[in-house]
């Protein structure tokens, strides 16, 4: 949660905005209106500023020295010109919403920089002994991101995630609002919030909203979205699973450039989703799980020599 200052020059202003901060999951650290008292002493731990003054309200030398002394963002605009409640107003706090979920990615990249590989595991039913497998063949420091779509009630993430942080080099991680898919990363997406990749290469949680389609998470809505992100950077593996969940990512994935590989279906707890995979055509590699972590160690080893 990121505390914010405000930053206005009316008490409705105030109002507004501190509605938009507490929808983003932020909370009010300071709030200043301008009324002509005494500028309030700077609050240390705040995480960015929101201003949101008319021109004539204030003197350039006020925000002058706002930029000059502040070290942390500062989002501003003026909603004065819009009447309260017409389309253009509502469009503005649309807006201005938008950019307060995008905010922790924007603070998290100033400290970390997204890898410029993804891999995605995907997995259903017997997914996580499948993928702990893979995990454990991996040596450390690939230099790339993995990004573990698993059909799990969401109740379920932390024991989730306490498994796969066990099972190799690469701490797991539960999806976070801006978390950096940075390199040497092992993300957990869950059924909870629908999960969106940034351009950036940060995540943004959709909070109250829905998966698409029969699964939760869903493995082609993911997909999908990374496959338009990372392009060819962007690789998927379909391990263990009931259900055709990632089939239509495999040919997403191939038409961008990137690898489909699955495990093989004698190996598996249950085979449909690398049945269905392989249908598709798409798949190149098929094999265990540590047969795959061997290919990908090799994979890279070869793209690195390159």
């Amino acid at each position: 949660m990121l505390r914010l200052g405000l930053l206005v020059d009316n008490t409705a202003k105030q109002k507004a905005l501190a509605q938009l901060v507490a929808q983003a999951g932020h909370k009010v650290g300071l709030s200043w209106v301008l009324d002509g008292s005494a500028q309030p002493d700077k609050d240390t731990t705040l995480d960015a500023w929101l201003v949101d003054i008319a021109e004539e309200s204030h003197d350039d030398q006020l925000l002058d020295d706002l930029f000059a002394q502040s070290r942390i963002p500062i989002i501003l605009s003026d909603s004065s010109e819009f009447r309260t409640g017409s389309e253009e107003h509502n469009a503005w706090l649309r807006r201005t919403g938008m950019r307060l979920q995008r905010l922790r990615s924007d603070i998290n990249l100033q400290q970390s920089t997204p890898a410029s590989e993804l891999w995605l595991l995907a997995a259903s039913t017997g997914g996580p002994a499948a993928v702990k497998r893979f995990l454990a063949e991996l040596p450390a420091n690939l230099g790339m991101a993995f990004l573990y779509i698993q059909h799990i009630d969401a109740q379920q993430a932390v024991t989730l995630n306490r498994m796969m942080s066990n099972a190799g080099h690469y701490p797991a991680m539960v999806a976070t609002q801006g978390l950096v898919l940075a390199a040497n990363s092992l993300t957990l997406i869950t059924a909870r919030d629908p999960v969106e990749l940034l351009d950036n290469g940060t995540l943004m949680l959709n909070y109250g909203q829905q998966w698409k389609g029969s699964y939760a998470p869903s493995i082609d809505q993911v997909a999908a979205n990374a496959a338009r992100i990372y392009r060819e950077r962007c690789n998927l593996i379909i391990f263990t699973g009931m259900g055709d969940d990632g089939a239509a990512s495999c040919r997403l994935i191939k038409q961008v450039g990137g690898k489909v590989w699955a495990q093989s279906p004698s190996d598996c707890t249950s085979d449909s989703m690398p049945v269905s995979a392989l249908a598709t055509g798409c798949v190149s590699l098929t094999g265990t799980p540590e047969y795959l972590a061997r290919a990908l160690v090799q994979t890279r080893q070869t793209t690195n020599h390159n």
